[in-house]
């Protein structure tokens, strides 16, 4: 469109220098006149200033703290939840615990915190014998969205959702889960698929990966 324009306006001056229309000088103008009018010109004049631009928010990663969030809540706006966060440990089967509230998330604890260089890891039921628990919705989530972290200061991390994945039992890539990592991650976990009444668990693991991010201002400038 910036092309376009500009081409428009060349072709407007070219004509303008090219008329071949020879005309007579025109008459002066008395002074007095000349200023009575620049004055009528100035009484007419209306300045109309567009609406200032504000400066928009961009998302961008953020370097991992020294030292982590002690987490209280978790919001994520674009499924609607907002829940407390309570630690939690480890079963003796190896598995992470969750809370024994439905409506409550798990922060795995002692572990890495959140903001921190890893990998900090929460967990909550995807449903219960009543129908959805806290986490149901989480496979909704997708690239780009953003979970914020509160503590009970009220202080907050945001993250910045990278995938979300869906994994057999037995094939969840648990390095990639827990393991060590240069930046910092949060990673949540749920339930998915069938659920087997025999084994009394469902067939798969979700997770959503998450990176620390942090606001960047941008001045926008008008399109040209």
């Amino acid at each position: 469109m910036k092309n376009t324009l500009l081409k428009l306006l060349l072709v407007g001056i070219v004509l303008t220098g090219c008329s071949q229309v020879t005309q007579p000088p025109p008459e002066p103008v008395p002074e007095q006149q000349v200023m009575q009018t620049q004055e009528i010109e100035q009484e007419q004049q209306v300045v109309v200033y567009g609406p200032a631009v504000p400066p928009k928010k961009k998302m961008v990663p953020a370097p991992p703290l020294t030292d982590g969030l002690n987490p209280k809540h978790i919001e994520i706006p674009s499924i609607d939840l907002h829940a407390v966060v309570e630690p939690v440990g480890v079963l003796a089967n190896g598995q992470m615990d969750v809370p024994k509230s439905f409506d409550h998330v798990g922060i795995l604890s002692p572990w890495t915190k959140p903001g921190m260089k890893g990998n900090a890891v929460m967990a909550g039921h995807f449903d219960h014998y009543t129908g959805p628990a806290i986490f149901y919705n989480l496979r909704k989530l997708q690239a780009g969205d953003h979970i914020k972290i509160l503590e009970e200061t009220g202080k907050h991390l945001t993250f910045e959702v990278k995938k979300v994945v869906s994994y057999k039992n037995d094939e969840a890539p648990i390095e990639e889960i827990f393991g060590t990592s240069d930046k910092a991650h949060l990673n949540l976990i749920t339930c998915a698929g069938k659920f087997n009444k025999k084994k009394q668990e469902h067939a798969r693991r979700l997770v959503v990966f998450s990176e620390l991010v942090q606001e960047e201002y941008v001045e926008m400038k008008e399109a040209q």
